[in-house]
């Protein structure tokens, strides 16, 4: 059963997907003034929301990256959450992130970054990729982090970039991070899963008005053509749709995402991959909560996945908090 915070949020996010899918536009047809508009509804939602008591800030580039260092009383400098925010690679920012991310921040006991990565429509493929790795490389070289310091994390198109920048480095050789958690990762961008129908749509309170307006408007099967050229968009391409990817010799993965949103087979699959693969996984649905519900993150249900989450980074990265 929800906690009466969930429901009380459940109904103010079922009014707020209507408005979301009216800044949807068909990705061919690039409204630049919608984009705008979107981007600053989506940081005044966030930022409305409460931060943790003793919550800092601090500005700084991690590899000429715009990027905010979140660290509360509970934060050890020592253990390194680099996390990419979601908003389906079109919006999202620290500021917008900034409070929810206060919060897990203090649950896990970490020092978080978040970058300011490069959107599209002004950038399309592959600059989340690049910029997943640069800052990666950049808490290494600039910061002097070790990468048994370092986990990975992301909601949404940030767990997306969380995977893809973990595919990037392993199949260049490269540093892995020591672990990864996805909240709700956009890991099929090209909607193949069996989540992506109506019946779900109608349970999906931020992504169904949204989806329902691309299917019947647009004649559009996902979004992954608001951030890839129509030329490269590939279903079967891991750095684009990470369903795709191998994982073999993978850090240790955990995954939680809500019961009732479109993209609950994305981490379906996703874990049936990494089962293939051998990766540690850690996996957790949330019955009845939708897409990235840790944005309302005074929730019960907020609060105990980001001490799951924090379980699961003391585990692997270091010695426990």
């Amino acid at each position: 059963m929800l906690s009466k915070e969930a429901s009380k949020a459940k109904n103010k996010y079922s009014k707020l997907g209507s408005v979301i899918s009216w800044f949807v536009f068909h990705p061919r047809k690039v409204k630049t003034w919608k984009v705008k508009l979107q981007r600053i509804n989506f940081n005044l939602i966030g930022k409305i929301n409460s931060k943790s008591a003793g919550a800092k800030k601090e500005e700084l580039l991690l590899g000429g990256i715009r990027t905010w260092k979140i660290t509360t009383p509970n934060s050890d400098p020592e253990k390194i959450l680099l996390y990419y925010h979601g908003g389906a690679y079109q919006v999202g920012s620290p500021e917008g992130y900034y409070p929810m991310l206060t919060h897990m921040a203090r649950e896990t006991g970490f020092t978080i970054y978040i970058p300011d990565y490069r959107l599209a429509p002004e950038h399309y493929y592959p600059a989340q990729v690049e910029d997943g790795v640069k800052t990666f490389e950049a808490l290494i070289n600039e910061q002097g982090y070790s990468p048994e310091q370092i986990a990975f994390g992301g909601d949404s198109a940030g767990g997306n970039m969380s995977l893809v920048t973990l595919l990037k480095l392993k199949e260049d050789g490269k540093s892995l991070p020591s672990a990864i958690i996805c909240i709700s990762p956009w890991a099929d961008p090209a909607a193949t899963g069996e989540s992506y129908n109506e019946e779900m749509c109608a349970k999906d309170l931020l992504l169904g008005p949204v989806f329902t307006k691309m299917w019947n408007e647009f004649g559009l099967d996902g979004f992954a053509g608001y951030f890839v050229h129509e030329n490269d968009l590939d279903a079967d391409n891991p750095y684009i749709c990470p369903i795709k990817g191998d994982y073999t010799n993978s850090p240790p993965i955990m995954i939680q995402v809500g019961g009732d949103e479109l993209l609950l087979s994305d981490s379906r699959t996703l874990k049936k991959v990494f089962d293939r693969d051998g990766v540690t996984c850690e996996y957790k649905e949330w019955d009845g909560l939708w897409h990235v519900f840790h944005l309302e993150a005074e929730m019960p249900e907020s609060i105990e996945s980001f001490k799951m989450f924090g379980n699961f980074l003391n585990k692997h990265v270091g010695v426990s908090v």
